[in-house]
């Protein structure tokens, strides 16, 4: 019956697909391409002066009207499930490691290698990336994504705190470190010593990827529901709601919360953290490191931060795969989508367009050939300023902005080889025998994640209850899936 309804679903998109993209031909021949990307805030007042810089690319030179279409990030999945669900015309669509092993799943993705599809019309994107990292988000050996040129290794517990409130308690920050290594403990000094100088006002807000950067486990398929303890040292799937790891993440986050450096609405609350800081109300959050994240915080926040790190560099199994861009079954013309990615791919104008805005207007280039404001511009006003240069297909090729490092692409790249691999690097994992499983195992930890990981409930029964009722719904099933599949996959690549 599943199958059947999967059938009938695509059919009914591919329909409605096909009408849309009669409907999206001009007069003069011009295709109409809808591309659908998130930012924190949502749409950028500017997005449509920079829609109408990349149509003065395309409409010329491919004959193709590109639409932007962003989202909120806290509304991104929503909004796509239900555009997709409903037959809805989108082409180009960006994804994180959950959306995309869900919408591959549920049938809402093109296969890219059906009639040589991405070697026809994205060749570029190919050399771009390497086949290697293209082969790496491969869901069941069929390739649903595109991985996009960033940083693939991440900096893991990592803090950014601002650093107008650490001058305030004395705190010296060591000019020539991007990033500042301290331990765990110290950051908690930190934070006791921010409390009680500023204490109206939040100490700490977590999100919802909070616990995974200040862990060390290796998340396969963009899930917690079964994970590598160890960072991949050792291929054994076990369950992190058992583990010691997890335990004293959210004894410390409980802890914070006993003290107050946590507001009380923070699991109700959508506001992006950038946003509160700006506000004046947040001092400190969750961030990734990585070459040039203090000056994309800094943009992000409209002032000055410093960023802490008290774990290492690593690159889990799903990192290459963590925002693929897919072309929906729901597209209009597929051949069309990868010809405009592969623009964005290739050509430095159209990541620029993207990364930054439009030049004279967002940014300008100064002497030393770095992007900065121009005069009377700042991330408080910028219409084009989203922070998520990371997210678009190749940020390789968009200027280096003011207060980085004039080679930070090099540095990205040896950031990227320099880091501690997972050996289950590569593996993507199927969840078809264990769909309904996956469903109600996410339903109940949405239910209690935010409680249980923002220090809202008690460590001690919090976290057994909720892992009870997760057993009960399937998480067994899950992990024994993943070691299964993993297990296989290991034999295929001699690991």
């Amino acid at each position: 019956m599943k199958k059947k309804h999967l059938a009938l679903l695509m059919a009914a998109a591919m329909a409605a697909a096909t009408c849309m993209g009669a409907m999206s031909v001009s007069a003069d021949d011009t295709k109409k391409v809808v591309m659908s990307f998130y930012t924190w805030t949502g749409a950028p007042a500017d997005t449509q002066l920079v829609q109408d810089a990349i149509n003065a690319i395309t409409v010329d030179k491919l004959g193709i009207e590109v639409e932007l279409q962003i989202s909120d990030f806290a509304s991104f999945q929503q909004n796509m499930t239900l555009a997709l669900s409903g037959g809805e015309q989108v082409d180009i669509m960006a994804n994180t490691a959950a959306t995309y092993a869900n919408f591959a799943q549920q049938g809402y993705l093109t296969d890219l290698n059906e009639d040589d599809l991405l070697t026809t019309y994205g060749q570029g994107i190919i050399d771009a990336v390497g086949e290697a990292n293209v082969d790496a988000c491969r869901i069941g050996g069929v390739l649903y994504g595109l991985p996009n040129n960033r940083d693939l290794a991440q900096g893991r517990g990592c803090a950014a705190i601002a650093k107008q409130y650490l001058d305030g308690i004395g705190y010296e920050v060591p000019e020539d470190e991007e990033i500042v290594k301290i331990t765990l403990d110290e950051l908690n000094d930190i934070y006791t010593q921010l409390h009680e100088a500023y204490p109206d006002k939040e100490v700490y807000r977590p999100t919802t990827t909070s616990m995974g950067q200040f862990n060390t486990f290796d998340q396969l398929g963009g899930n917690v529901f079964g994970v590598l303890l160890d960072g991949g040292a050792e291929l054994k799937v076990e369950n992190l709601f058992t583990s010691d790891p997890y335990k004293e993440y959210c004894e410390r986050l409980y802890d914070y919360n006993q003290k107050g450096y946590i507001s009380q609405d923070a699991a109700t609350d959508t506001t992006a953290v950038g946003e509160l800081v700006k506000a004046g109300t947040l001092m400190s959050y969750t961030t990734g490191g990585k070459p040039g994240i203090k000056a994309q915080e800094t943009s992000l926040c409209g002032q000055e931060m410093v960023i802490f790190q008290t774990l290492d560099n690593y690159i889990s199994s799903t990192s290459v795969a963590s925002f693929p861009w897919t072309v929906p079954i729901t597209t209009a013309d597929a051949s069309a989508a990868i010809t405009v990615l592969n623009e964005f791919y290739t050509n430095p104008d159209m990541a620029n367009l993207l990364a930054w805005g439009i030049e004279g207007t967002h940014y300008v280039i100064g002497e030393d050939g770095l992007a900065t404001y121009p005069e009377g511009v700042d991330a408080s006003n910028s219409g084009w300023n989203h922070s998520m240069g990371w997210l678009m297909p190749n940020q390789f090729l968009s200027y280096v902005w003011e207060g980085n490092d004039p080679d930070l692409w090099d540095q990205m790249r040896e950031f990227n080889t320099s880091a501690i691999v997972s050996a289950a690097s590569g593996f993507t994992f199927n969840s078809a025998n264990v769909l309904n499983e996956v469903t109600a195992v996410q339903n109940i930890y949405n239910e209690y994640q935010t409680s249980v990981e923002y220090g809202f409930v008690d460590p001690a029964t919090g976290i057994e209850e909720m892992n009870q009722r997760m057993m009960d719904a399937g998480l067994q099933n899950i992990i024994d899936e993943k070691q299964a599949q993993l297990d296989e996959w290991a034999a295929a690549n001699g690991k």
